[in-house]
């Protein structure tokens, strides 16, 4: 963490477990891979169908040689490829002419909307360019904790603060306003514009450090920055946010080494004014849509870190990640339980990601790059081959014998407990709870993204009450969403059985590889 952690008002959000609970967590999962290494069967590659085993086993090489290069790349880009940039960056010390502030909140705590504010002008300060914050507020509440932390901490000289109250039709309306509140201004051609949520912390010289990397090489179009959660619920829920940190920053570092992003988070990005100043930059954030088939015109509600994503991507513009830079979100799980509330949460991201995947596609891969456009096609591919693992591992066990499940355990143990280890060298994090969260995350995820491949048109925030069913989606489209997701599902048990025979297991073992 960075200085935030000195902040007593956010004590209830920082928590660590014992190194003594780590390392009985990782004895244990010795001790059971041992146990059941001792009691496997003498012959776990049963004979019979060839062609079942040939295709499992390339659907094994494919999956496990995508993640090691994932990770073989993250490597590379974090102690090659991007010290080098940042050393160039520094040197350059390009500081934009102008920064303007985008920052949007719901009904946040008072205590954390004063601590976001607080730091998000000693970054102003030590970032010492002129800046316009345009704070987007929920309720006069929002503006006197504002003027509270005026009047205790003095406004950066040549920083103005401008309050918009929201006209409650959600995130996207109000984003909007702000970026033809800042179009006005007639920002000058090198300003650059962050947008920020209202829950997201800045760590320490954060805003300059990143501002100097966009100065510094004209070709990026827009970069976003390393998240640390700040997670007040239990050690479960704590480790499952940074579980999913950790994933992403090395995904993102595997992706900057092309110069592409899947995402410019809406946590933290900043952009190229000329870019977000763009016609199609604001009507994007305003109201994007997609054209579906079946659906119709999808309105998209949720995922406006999407749309400015497949702008900036569709522009040609390069984006790159900061590994270096670290912001930090607060996160609150939503009510309703682990299980209930991760769900909902996956529901959400996975729907933005599906919604924007075939029309990223559509762009080619000269628009996108070969790399990101392979990555969005397995993003699609991924789905089933995690699902074909569990599918085989149940019918085997309710056709035939229980020891399918312990042999499938030990697959899944050993190769998640390898792959945290592994993520561990390009993140720097490891807990004993990832290889389990990880396995979670990854069938229950698959599960998410098959449904709401499905049900496009189904949109809902976690916390506002704004969604609900595409624009101009038929009684009809909405019937067969349901009929689609059930034969989907219906055709995966039945062709794993029929295809497996129900009694090959090697190859569809070997063919569960990590998905992200």
């Amino acid at each position: 963490m960075t200085d935030v952690v000195a902040d007593r008002r956010l004590a209830g959000y920082l928590g660590a477990s014992p190194l003594g609970g780590h390392l009985l967590g990782w004895f244990g999962y010795a001790g059971v891979l041992l146990l059941l290494a001792g009691t496997l069967p003498d012959q776990i590659f049963i004979p019979g169908n060839d062609a079942f085993l040939l295709i499992m086993g390339v659907m094994g090489i494919w999956r496990y040689s995508w993640g090691a290069m994932h990770l073989i790349r993250s490597l590379i880009y974090q102690r090659r490829a991007w010290p080098r940039r940042r050393r160039a960056a520094d040197q350059a010390a390009i500081m934009p002419p102008a920064l303007y502030v985008l920052i949007t909140s719901y009904r946040m705590e008072a205590r954390l909307n004063a601590a976001v504010y607080e730091r998000l002008l000693d970054e102003v300060a030590a970032a010492g360019v002129p800046a316009m914050i345009v704070a987007c507020i929920t309720d006069p509440a929002d503006g006197a904790v504002l003027e509270a932390v005026m009047r205790r901490r003095p406004t950066p000289s040549g920083t103005r603060i401008v309050l918009l109250p929201q006209d409650g039709k959600g995130k996207r309306s109000a984003m909007a306003a702000a970026l033809k509140r800042i179009q006005a201004d007639s920002p000058p051609p090198d300003a650059q514009l962050v947008l920020m949520d209202g829950d997201t912390l800045l760590g320490r010289d954060s805003l300059a450090r990143t501002c100097r990397v966009l100065g510094a090489d004209r070709a990026i179009g827009a970069v976003t920055t390393d998240n640390r959660p700040l997670v007040r619920d239990g050690v479960l829920v704590r480790e499952w946010y940074r579980l999913r940190m950790a994933m992403r920053h090395s995904l993102m570092c595997s992706l900057s080494l092309s110069r592409k992003l899947l995402v410019l988070t809406g946590r933290f990005s900043v952009f190229r004014v000329d870019l977000a100043m763009r016609p199609d930059f604001i009507l994007s954030v305003e109201s994007d849509f997609v054209r579906h088939r079946r659906l119709g015109r999808i309105r998209m509600v949720t995922g406006d870190d999407k749309s400015t994503w497949f702008v900036t991507l569709a522009a040609g513009r390069q984006m790159l990640y900061l590994p270096d830079v670290v912001v930090h979100p607060v996160e609150d799980l939503p009510a309703g339980g682990f299980a209930r509330a991760t769900t909902a949460l996956m529901t959400r991201w996975y729907g933005n990601m599906m919604r924007n995947n075939g029309r990223a596609l559509a762009l080619g891969p000269r628009r996108c790059g070969w790399f990101l456009w392979a990555c969005l096609i397995d993003q699609r591919l991924s789905v089933w081959t995690t699902l074909t693992g569990p599918t085989f591992a149940l019918l085997a066990t309710l056709l035939h014998t229980p020891v399918f499940i312990q042999i499938y355990a030990f697959w899944v143990l050993s190769t998640r407990v390898l792959y945290a280890v592994l993520l561990s060298s390009a993140t720097g994090r490891l807990h004993p709870m990832y290889p389990l969260l990880l396995y979670y995350s990854q069938v229950v995820g698959s599960a998410v993204k098959v449904v709401v491949g499905f049900h496009l048109h189904i949109q809902h925030w976690t916390r506002q009450r704004t969604g609900g069913d595409a624009v101009g989606t038929s009684p009809w489209g909405v019937l067969s969403s349901a009929l689609y997701t059930a034969l989907a599902f219906v055709l995966l048990v039945v062709g794993v059985a029929w295809y497996s025979g129900v009694a090959q297991v090697g190859g569809l073992l070997v063919g569960t590889g990590v998905g992200y």
